[in-house]
C-alpha cells in the first residue's frame, strides 16, 4: 500500500513549517495562511491550522533507505532528542525485519524513521531529508479495532499484516502500513495514550473510493491517479 498523503491538524503552523521544512529540511511544496505541504519522497504531508480542536496529536513513520538506519539515528540525534524506553533510544523489530527510532516534532507528534530491512530500497548517498521515501504508516486510533479493520478490508482491500486485532492491527504491507489501535492505548515507545483526531489519507489503488469514518472524523481515499 502506498500512502500518497497525509494530511493533519496542528496548533502551531509556522513551528511546524520550519521544523519540516529546516530542522528535516523537506521541500516546502505549498503553503498558505493556514496550510504547508511538504515532499516526503512518495508522499505528501499536509499540515492545517485549527483553532478549534486542542492540541492534536498523531503517530506516523517515514520509509528511509533500508541500509541507512545507523546514519539516519546519528544525523536526527543530532537535530532533536530521541524517545527512549528503558534507556533504549531505537528499536529491533525482528518480526518485521525492521529498525527504528522515534522522535516528537514542535505539535507533539510522534514520529518514527524505520528502516524496513524486507524492502530493495538501499542507498549510497549519504542520509538527509532528501533520504525519506515515503510516509509508511499512519497511526489510527479507532474504538473498535476489529471493526475498524474488517471495514477497511472489505472496503480498499487492505490485508492484515500483523496484530491480534483486539487492541492493536497493522494493515498494508511494508511500503505502507494502517497502525490501528484501541483508543486510549499507550503509543509506542514511550508516549501518551492514543487519542482519535480528524485527519485524512490518500493511498494508491486500482479504483476511486472515498469512505468518511464520520465518529472516528477519518477519512480515507483511494486513488489510482
Amino acid at each position: 500500500m502506498i500512502i500518497k498523503e497525509l494530511a493533519l491538524y496542528t496548533n502551531l503552523i509556522d513551528e511546524m513549517k520550519e521544523f519540516y521544512t529546516q530542522t528535516l529540511g523537506l521541500a516546502l511544496i505549498k503553503e498558505d495562511e493556514s496550510s504547508f505541504a511538504v515532499s516526503c519522497g512518495d508522499s505528501v504531508l499536509v499540515f492545517t491550522l485549527t483553532n478549534d480542536i486542542k492540541d492534536p496529536f498523531y503517530h506516523f513513520a517515514f520509509n528511509i533507505p533500508e541500509n541507512k538506519f545507523k546514519e539516519a539515528k546519528d544525523w536526527i540525534r543530532r537535530k532533536t532528542e530521541l524517545i527512549k524506553l528503558n534507556g533504549e533510544d531505537e528499536f529491533d523489530f525482528r518480526s518485521w525485519n525492521a529498525h527504528s527510532v522515534y522522535f516528537y516534532d514542535p505539535s507533539g507528534n510522534i514520529i518514527e524513521l524505520i528502516a524496513r530491512h524486507n524492502l530493495r530500497n538501499a542507498s549510497d548517498e549519504e542520509f538527509s531529508g532528501r533520504s525519506i521515501l515515503s510516509v509508511s504508516e499512519t497511526g489510527l486510533p479507532v474504538d473498535d479495532v476489529d471493526k475498524f479493520f474488517s471495514e477497511v478490508n472489505k472496503e480498499f482491500n487492505i490485508p492484515e499484516f500483523s496484530g491480534d486485532r483486539s487492541a492493536f492491527c497493522a494493515a498494508g504491507d511494508d511500503s505502507g502500513l494502517f497502525i490501528i489501535v484501541s483508543k486510549g492505548r499507550k503509543w509506542f515507545p514511550d508516549c501518551d495514550d492514543a487519542k482519535i483526531f480528524p485527519l485524512s489519507i490518500i493511498i494508491s489503488g486500482d479504483t476511486e473510493k472515498e469512505i468518511e469514518f464520520e465518529n472516528l472524523k477519518y477519512k480515507i481515499i483511494s486513488s489510482d491517479k
